[in-house]
């Protein structure tokens, strides 16, 4: 046993077990047609719960420029605490095609499904894979969690990203001063889930805010 998988069997030994979701079956392990035109040996896809040994095998995926790599203890935290919210989507050969990593938090109204990462290899793109993993994310938040929304950041520059979101469904909910690295602006898009009746939770801000005004981050 390598030092990664001492490392994540402790985090799950130690995991408050009232932060683990039980998610049907359906949702673990999902098979998808894999789109005529790729990288392919086999005619499917697979998208499943991203495990410790992932974390040996994803850079490729992280090669984005907008795509954001965090240290090891960030996502074995995500991995303890909110394994449904971290699934990856597998092609032929075991080949990472891309991955989505979240959580669900906040209080009463404010109870939300959060994306903190979606990722799509280069070669897998316009596939509408990011598509699959977000409808998965927010199946979970939707019909596990009851959550009233889902909400994610975007660097305001990013055109393709944000109107990506749109056609899933997002609106830009407030503008966020300096949220990147205190240099660019990001955008805090959300989604409101059936939970949310009235859609009170993407009504949107009338000024910008800064990351201290925060209530989740």
């Amino acid at each position: 046993m390598n030092l990664l998988q001492l490392r994540c069997n402790r985090a799950f030994k130690n995991q408050d077990s009232s932060l683990n979701h039980t998610t049907p079956s359906a949702l673990r392990f999902i098979k998808l047609p894999f789109p005529a035109g790729c990288p392919r040996q086999r005619d499917m896809t697979t998208i499943r719960r991203f495990c410790c040994n992932d974390l040996l095998r994803f850079t490729s995926v992280n090669l984005d420029h907008l795509t954001e790599t965090f240290n090891m203890s960030f996502y074995m935290t995500y991995l303890a605490r909110w394994p449904d919210y971290f699934q990856v989507a597998e092609g032929p050969g075991k080949r990472i095609m891309g991955y989505i990593m979240g959580k669900v938090e906040g209080q009463g109204e404010s109870w939300h499904g959060h994306v903190t990462a979606v990722t799509v290899a280069h070669e897998y793109r316009r596939q509408q894979l990011a598509k699959k993993l977000m409808n998965l994310l927010e199946e979970v938040s939707d019909k596990i969690d009851k959550a009233y929304f889902v909400d994610l950041f975007v660097r305001a520059s990013n055109t393709p990203a944000i109107k990506m979101y749109e056609k899933l469904g997002y609106v830009i909910y407030r503008r966020v001063l300096r949220y990147y690295s205190g240099e660019e602006d990001g955008l805090d898009m959300r989604k409101a889930l059936s939970r949310d009746v009235e859609k009170k939770s993407i009504i949107p801000l009338k000024r910008p805010i800064t990351p201290d005004e925060l209530e989740y981050d």
